[in-house]
């Protein structure tokens, strides 16, 4: 580089890459969702549609109602995607949606019983991966990661 080239304002904050606490998210992030990409392709369901998935089983084992409102929440998958993924998993077989009976903005989305058998095995799975995946940490440092996780996840900034 000449000279005359260098920029002498060096616009970051972290001398080092792995300081950067948004780079090492990304870094993970890319990690865990290649393992997941190989793990759900044996199910023919991509990270979104598993989500969502998971998400009904335990809406339904908790009596949670089960609309697509209530799946954008808790997954925090926006509106849009959900509701595209959603239409997705019903061409595929594995959920039916229903108009709500008592409010007509609401749909509800439930398992077909090829739906249920898929995401029985697919749970199966995702967790023996995040056991392989997160096996490096101590007890105490899993339980560190998803205290800072939650704190993450509920900070409105």
């Amino acid at each position: 580089m000449k000279k005359s080239e260098k920029n002498d304002s060096f616009p970051f904050k972290h001398e080092k890459t792995d300081d950067s606490p948004g780079f090492l998210l990304w870094k993970i992030t890319s990690l865990w969702q290649r393992k997941l990409a190989l793990i759900l392709g044996e199910f023919k369901i991509t990270q979104t549609q598993y989500a969502i998935l998971a998400s009904l089983l335990w809406f339904q084992r908790h009596n949670t109602p089960t609309t697509q409102a209530h799946l954008v929440e808790h997954t925090k998958i926006d509106k849009m995607t959900l509701s595209k993924a959603v239409r997705k998993l019903q061409t595929n077989g594995l959920v039916a949606r229903e108009a709500s009976p008592t409010d007509h903005r609401a749909i509800h989305v439930g398992f077909t019983e090829s739906g249920y058998q898929v995401i029985l095995k697919a749970i199966i799975a995702i967790e023996a991966a995040d056991e392989e995946f997160f096996g490096g940490l101590s007890d105490q440092q899993l339980a560190s990661y998803k205290e800072i996780a939650q704190k993450i996840l509920n900070h409105k900034p």
